[in-house]
């Protein structure tokens, strides 16, 4: 195979110096200082707040912190849930010339220990009393962190150590700070395109995690690419949802880069475990999430169909056969003018009303990035009536690609972002170069040295191109595995197919070097126990439920299904169920915070269920269960 090049649409960036954090608040709040910047819904009721009121939160917080200590080119770490006062956090300490990173919510105390030690903060602002209490065992093991500063400091009354104080009297040394404003004006304006700006710690699958640093020019950059949709050209200001963390590239881009770039108007919501009711009251024009929500959203959606009425379910099924077929041919480019008036009755009558109780049906924009997303997922939706597109993003190279057409034929990933350019090496591993792009690893020149060749990121995935041109992903080059019988295969390909399951929330595949491919299997508990529900399964625990037969009978039946979709060579011929929820909290679990299987520490820790799969008798017996001719 020869080398391919993919190259975006020319980018047209702000002049050189308005590329920086700083310059684009200011721009904002000189341009548009009573407009919504955000709103917080809190006791019920959302608080709009103005770009005046941001720049007077962003600048006391940046006093505050200066007031503390913290100078150009220091590290302010941030942990928590997304709530405004992460975003304002964020952006005073980039007004200081400071690096700011993030914390996964869900990370260990072992994890955390290890970010803080690594980049390097010397103040760290938590969300609450249970994020200080994870990490206040280890600040004595921190000599450089200086100051933890708690946003809600409702329940800390019980803390009296001098390094601890809360955001209320980091606001007030702000507030009280000698330096004037116009020394903070000097300030933001003294911070340039190329001042380090934030660290961006990867999810470690293998290792420890390592930290992507990105440049003022890169960051801003990438804001203006993420939005690069048609349908999102004539909004000024499109209302998104927040609730993935903040942290993370993809949620940076939406939440605390698209405001600046876009206009976008994000909504915090009172409580994440709410999130549905905030989709619901907010009705986002914009709205990104990661393949498992879609996947996950869509499955609950179809097992509350099958609960309702006789008469809706009629309703549903019909307005389903002609979206199908109407979807069908718009994917192979015919217009079909009367079928398209069948459908857009279907969706006044059935579809849109469905989606207008998820908040969905306004959404002019969908996306779904961060693992592969199963294609029928995608179909799905799209045929529900929502415009969800893939988009390809890694943390070093930042929004890489994305499907740029208006319902797009599902399974590809796109074509490559303005500005951008793709090269796909002989073996299909992609070649990332682009405006937007990590400029190295914080503290870590040997593996910047074999990430980046020439400028450009060697990414790790195998990519091809579909007949029409467009990118699709194959697998990550190292997780290729290959079977006894000398075939290659894809294990996230036969992963995703797996995870379109309602019932599957992971499926880990193995197989190298062995004789057939074998599936461990973590059961989605919200539907697999209203199926229980409804199919009279008692059960105690999530560990009974996880272990019943019939719950075994159930995933082996979905699995027959899915195998039906792979080649002989690639179908799952026993499986195991996990009888434990993988909790990425707890110390030493086989899974990331943003729940991506460590593939090596998984099979060492269910080792034992993996040698039962393969043991030739137990074998048989799991085949002839599930229904498999082995």
């Amino acid at each position: 195979m020869l080398q391919r090049v993919l190259r975006g649409a020319p980018l047209r960036l702000p002049p050189e110096e308005d590329l920086t954090v700083p310059r684009m608040l200011l721009k904002a709040v000189r341009e548009r200082p009573s407009r919504a910047a955000l709103r917080h819904k809190k006791q019920g009721v959302y608080r709009e707040f103005t770009w005046t009121d941001v720049w007077g939160r962003v600048q006391d917080i940046a006093l505050g912190l200066r007031a503390l200590g913290v100078r150009h080119g220091d590290r302010v770490a941030i942990a928590g849930d997304p709530l405004p006062d992460w975003m304002f956090a964020d952006y005073a300490a980039q007004c200081l010339g400071a690096v700011s990173y993030g914390l996964y919510p869900t990370c260990s105390a072992e994890e955390a220990e290890y970010v803080l030690a690594h980049g390097g903060a010397c103040v760290l602002l938590v969300e609450d009393q249970e994020f200080a209490d994870k990490v206040l065992p280890i600040l004595g093991r921190l000599p450089q962190l200086k100051k933890l500063v708690i946003m809600d400091a409702s329940y800390t009354f019980g803390y009296d150590r001098s390094n601890i104080l809360s955001l209320d009297a980091l606001l007030d040394l702000g507030r009280q700070a000698a330096e004037s404003i116009e020394t903070f004006l000097r300030l933001c304006r003294d911070v340039t395109p190329n001042d380090a700006a934030a660290i961006v710690y990867t999810s470690g699958t293998s290792a420890h995690p390592k930290g992507a640093l990105y440049r003022h020019r890169a960051l801003v950059t990438q804001g203006h690419q993420f939005f690069a949709f048609a349908e999102l050209e004539s909004l000024a200001a499109p209302r998104t949802v927040v609730h993935l963390p903040l942290n993370h590239l993809y949620e940076r881009m939406n939440t605390l880069l698209g405001p600046l770039t876009k206009g976008v108007v994000p909504h915090f919501g009172e409580e994440l475990e709410r999130f549905a009711e905030t989709l619901y009251e907010v009705a986002p024009e914009h709205h990104a999430s990661v393949p498992r929500y879609w996947s996950k959203l869509a499955s609950r959606v179809v097992v509350g169909i099958q609960s309702s009425s006789r008469a809706k379910q009629l309703a549903y099924k019909s307005a389903m056969r002609v979206g199908r077929v109407y979807r069908t041919r718009r994917w192979n480019g015919d217009r079909p003018v009367l079928l398209a008036v069948a459908y857009l009755l279907a969706r006044l009558l059935v579809l849109d009303r469905m989606l207008k109780k998820l908040g969905l049906h306004r959404v002019r924009v969908a996306l779904s990035s961060g693992a592969p997303l199963p294609a029928e997922v995608q179909a799905l939706w799209q045929i529900w009536g929502v415009n969800l597109k893939n988009l390809y993003g890694q943390t070093e190279g930042g929004v890489v690609a994305a499907q740029f057409s208006p319902f797009p034929r599902p399974g590809a990933v796109g074509m490559p972002y303005p500005g951008n350019e793709l090269v796909l090496e002989e073996d299909g591993e992609i070649v990332v170069k682009g405006p937007g792009q990590f400029s190295e690893y914080w503290r870590d020149p040997a593996a910047t040295t074999a990430a980046l060749r020439d400028g450009a990121i060697r990414s790790g995935d195998v990519g091809a191109l579909r007949d029409d041109g467009q990118l699709e992903l194959v697998d990550r080059k190292k997780d290729i595995l290959i079977t006894a019988g000398g075939k290659n295969i894809s294990p996230s390909r036969v992963e995703t197919v797996l995870k379109a399951s309602p019932y599957v929330n992971e499926a880990t595949v193995i197989g190298d070097g062995r004789k057939y491919l074998a599936a461990l299997v973590e059961i989605d508990v919200g539907t697999v126990s209203e199926w229980a529900r409804m199919s009279g399964v008692v059960y105690t625990s999530y560990a009974s439920l996880a272990t019943h037969p019939e719950v075994n009978r159930l995933i082996g039946a979905e699995i027959e299904k899915y195998n039906a979709q792979l080649g002989r060579v690639e179908q799952i011929k026993a499986f195991r169920i996990l009888d434990r929820e993988l909790d990425p909290e707890v110390e030493g679990e086989p899974i990331t915070p943003t729940r991506k299987v460590k593939r090596a520490q998984l099979q060492a820790s269910f080792s034992h269920l993996i040698e039962q799969m393969y043991h030739d008798s137990e074998r048989e017996r799991i085949s002839r269960e599930a229904g498999f001719s082995t």
